[in-house]
């Protein structure tokens, strides 16, 4: 087949062009750092990269709830254990308010720290959180307990997304704190009216009954204490995850610089031989045409 001169000039052209985008492709690796720019670098990478990166978003965003998770859950502990607190000061004052050496002045005085004791227990059980309400079951806007101890939230639980197939339940509806077998409120309200009414036999009466409010705090106390170790275990979990899955996304994605740097100095002097070759072999060209 006989070559012409537009074919030569055809085949020049491509050469040039060919090793102009193969040092371009090289430059733009360089200057990423990323061996994959886009889909037809690599259909294969860049599809498992992808779906890394798809990965890295969903365990970013557990991360996420798990930090929105552990604020509830651990101010929701605090507030649990400060009111067993409360019920064991609340007991040393019947304790002490039962003795037979004990007065009705005493005890009216006592009366009055109970009442301050109930009044904490009522702020306690309305703490609410960026203008949320944690005792009010899922009614997070509205005030779970009024004065007189009468529950006002729900039943209902907030779970949240810890995993791709793992929730949790953030939240504690109050009456299941405060009224579930033991209303705490109607309790300390009746060891108010025995201190008032200086009867002996009604104060210790109340021992028991702050007993088993004590004992109905506890087991919430371990109830949330055991969700906030789970929690603790995904967060760590999903950390690892994370490190992981980054390493395989670097691996995957990532250019060796030296190896790139290597080959950038290889295809610039690939192109500037093109270049000089395109030169003579036109230059002969011509020299031909004018003879």
């Amino acid at each position: 087949m006989r070559i012409t001169e537009a074919m030569l000039n055809r085949t020049i052209i491509d050469s040039i062009n060919e090793s102009k985008s193969y040092l371009g492709k090289i430059q733009q690796i360089l200057s990423t750092g990323k061996r994959i720019n886009k889909p037809s670098d690599d259909p294969l990478l860049i599809s498992r990269a992808l779906e890394l990166k798809g990965k890295l978003r969903d365990i970013e965003q557990y991360l996420k709830n798990i930090h929105l998770a552990s604020t509830y859950i651990d101010l929701a502990a605090q507030v649990i254990m400060e009111v067993g607190t409360l019920l064991n000061d609340v007991k040393i004052i019947a304790l002490r308010e039962s003795n037979a050496t004990a007065t009705a002045d005493s005890r009216k005085s006592s009366a009055v720290e109970v009442a301050s004791l109930r009044e904490q227990l009522l702020n306690l059980a309305n703490t609410s959180f960026g203008g949320r309400y944690i005792f009010a079951g899922t009614r997070t806007r509205t005030v779970p307990f009024t004065g007189d101890g009468t529950y006002h939230g729900d039943e209902g639980e907030i779970k949240i997304q810890i995993g791709e197939n793992h929730t949790i339940v953030i939240n504690v509806p109050g009456d299941r704190i405060f009224k579930v077998t033991k209303d705490i409120f109607k309790v300390l309200s009746d060891l108010k009216q025995a201190l008032e009414n200086n009867s002996v036999e009604d104060i210790r009466n109340q021992i028991n009954e702050i007993d088993e409010c004590i004992s109905q705090v506890h087991r919430w106390e371990g109830e949330v204490g055991g969700r906030a170790r789970r929690i603790e275990l995904f967060q760590n979990r999903l950390k690892d995850m994370e490190v992981q899955m980054t390493k395989f996304l670097s691996s995957t994605e990532d250019a060796d610089v030296t190896k790139v740097a290597i080959e950038l100095q290889s295809a610039g002097m690939a192109y500037q031989g093109a270049l000089a070759a395109a030169q003579q072999i036109l230059r002969s060209t011509m020299l031909r045409f004018f003879e």
